[in-house]
């Protein structure tokens, strides 16, 4: 009997070790199980992260690229004068010219300094005379442009830049393609135009 009760106490003490022989095993991998675990949420959060940066990076690129071909529109846009001589004009030449027409019409109407401007360009495109800005107001000429002497005492306003602005975007049509003079009188017998105090004119 006693030997049959020992071997009942043995077998009942093995058959308590068993699970947690099968817990110990199953705690022995949990340390490496964790380790596979972080190191996955770990790519799955970079590879989140790369996601999320990619847009924003590619929606910066875009902006910038948006933003370069606006600046390039707008610049086309400023710079096309659309006008029957086909001239373009610098920024220092407009300022050149508002000298100019402040000096030679000043006291004139819009249309009188529009017409003035007319004669510069028709000037520029004639093979008779230069063919630059510069070239056709500092001609030697003692009548025409003789206002070249006084044009750093010029003082031009608003006026005189809108109507050099009106005939630089086509928006006048005054005078004759050949209308090369203007004076207080009529420089040639033929008269294109008389606006205010001066008279337009062409041919010899």
């Amino acid at each position: 009997m006693t030997k049959k009760v020992l071997v009942a106490i043995l077998l009942v003490c093995l058959c308590g070790s068993v699970p947690g022989a099968s817990n110990m095993k199953q705690k022995s991998f949990t340390p490496e199980s964790n380790e596979h675990e972080t190191e996955t949420q770990k790519e799955e959060e970079e590879a989140r992260i790369t996601l999320c940066r990619e847009p924003q990076i590619q929606a910066s690129a875009a902006s910038i690229t948006a933003e370069a071909e606006t600046t390039v529109i707008v610049t086309n846009v400023l710079n096309m004068y659309q006008n029957r001589w086909n001239i373009y004009l610098t920024a220092d030449e407009i300022d050149l010219l508002a000298k100019i027409v402040w000096v030679e019409a000043c006291g004139e109407p819009s249309e009188g300094q529009e017409a003035v401007v007319e004669v510069v360009f028709n000037r520029m495109c004639s093979p008779d005379y230069p063919d630059t800005l510069y070239g056709v107001l500092s001609q030697d000429d003692p009548v025409q442009f003789c206002s070249w002497k006084l044009k750093d005492t010029a003082k031009p306003t608003e006026k005189e830049y809108q109507s050099i602005y009106r005939v630089l975007y086509g928006q006048t049509a005054i005078l004759r393609s050949d209308t090369v003079y203007f004076s207080t009188f009529a420089l040639t017998p033929q008269v294109d135009r008389k606006i205010c105090c001066h008279c337009f004119c062409y041919g010899r």
